[in-house]
Formats: structure tokens, sequence, C-alpha cells
């Protein structure tokens, strides 16, 4: 008798978890972040305008790659060089605020998260996805 009530509330607690986990993925979708590119806070992104972006951007992301390798490579060094760290700094500054403009020409604004700019400040739940 004891191992049968066992059974049963180990089933129970199995069910109930997974009844809970469908539901949320249900409610919030796959990646749980909620930004989509669907996501109704930002309307819908044609795919080939955001490969155009893309590929337009390319070398601006590239620059902004090589940046962040030779500032990795300033803050590695024994005597840290404060000049060229700023120095570098305000030169990836530049590259995104590029980044950024360019966005905003093709109308993507600066929620879409292209070249890593951020999300906007939306949450997005539900038929984000």
């Amino acid at each position: 008798m004891k191992k049968t009530m066992m059974i049963a509330i180990v089933a129970l607690f199995v069910m109930g978890l997974i009844a809970t986990t469908s539901y949320a993925w249900k409610s919030a979708g796959p990646g749980s972040g909620g930004y989509g590119y669907n996501c109704p806070a930002y309307g819908s992104v044609d795919p080939e305008k955001a490969q155009k972006f893309y590929n337009d951007t390319t070398p601006l992301r590239q620059k902004m790659l090589q940046l962040r390798g030779e500032l990795a490579q300033l803050f590695a060094q024994q005597n840290l060089d404060w000049d060229a760290i700023s120095q570098k700094r305000q030169e990836m500054a530049k590259l995104k605020t590029e980044l950024q403009k360019k966005a905003h020409e093709y109308g993507f604004g600066y929620g879409y998260g292209f070249g890593r700019m951020g999300h906007g400040g939306y949450r997005c739940g539900q038929g984000c996805w």
C-alpha cells in the first residue's frame, strides 16, 4: 500500500511539472527572452532588408571586432596605456554610432538588436514568436 501511494505521488508530481513547463513554453515561446523579430512592439522585419543591412554594415562590424581585439591586447599588457585605451574606446563609440545611423536609415531604429545595439527597453510576452 505504501509503495502504491508513493508511486501515485511521484506520478502526480511529474505530471504537474510537465504541465507547468509546457504552459510556460506556450506562453513565453521559444527563447523566452521575448525579443522576436515579429514582436508587436517592433513590427515585422523584411528578411531581404535585414540581409541588405547586414551586408552593408559588414565592414563596420568587422572593424569593431578588430578594435575589440586591440582593446583586449591593451588590457592584457603589464603596464596599461590609458591614453591608447581611451582612444580605442572613442573609435569604437564612433563606429557604434555609425552602425546605429545605418540602422535608422534602413528603418530599424534603435531597438532591433542589429549590431548588438540593444533592444529598446520593450519586453514582449505572448505572441512575439
